[in-house]
């Protein structure tokens, strides 16, 4: 059972809207349109929110990969698998991003904020363990 179906309807709702919007696209575009959606929603939110919000936008690329098929030749792509809440898709991008040290300069080429990015949602995810958070936010 995929993330997307676990989601709450209007979460799935928003997760449909991107879905619409970001198939279209080349990965540099998404990759840059969600980093965009993430930074929205820190700037939006209170600063004691930040560790949920990071991780609903986590979950929202996660389910929107599962809509958009992750391709680990694009390197856009790899690094939204990279902070995915699926362990497969993790593991192989983190292990292509092992294997080839340029992939992440790459990344920060396209968007300079990623290793803060991917720092500040590995913090998120040992200070606030998802099922903790999910199981709060019934």
């Amino acid at each position: 059972m995929s993330l997307y179906e676990h989601l709450p309807a209007d979460i799935r709702e928003v997760v449909d809207a991107y879905v619409a919007d970001l198939r279209p696209q080349p990965w540099r575009i998404r990759l840059l349109l969600l980093v965009d959606l993430l930074q929205e929603k820190l700037e939006t939110g209170a600063a004691t929110e930040h560790l949920r919000l990071l991780q609903q936008w986590t979950g929202i690329v996660t389910a929107i990969l599962e809509h958009l098929p992750p391709d680990s030749s694009v390197v856009e792509c790899l690094g939204l698998m990279s902070i995915s809440f699926n362990d497969l898709w993790r593991a192989q991008a983190l292990g292509q991003i092992e294997r080839d040290p340029t992939v992440l300069d790459r990344l920060v080429e396209i968007c300079p904020d990623w290793e803060d990015i991917v720092q500040t949602v590995l913090e998120a995810n040992q200070k606030r363990p998802i099922k903790a958070g999910l199981v709060r936010g019934r």
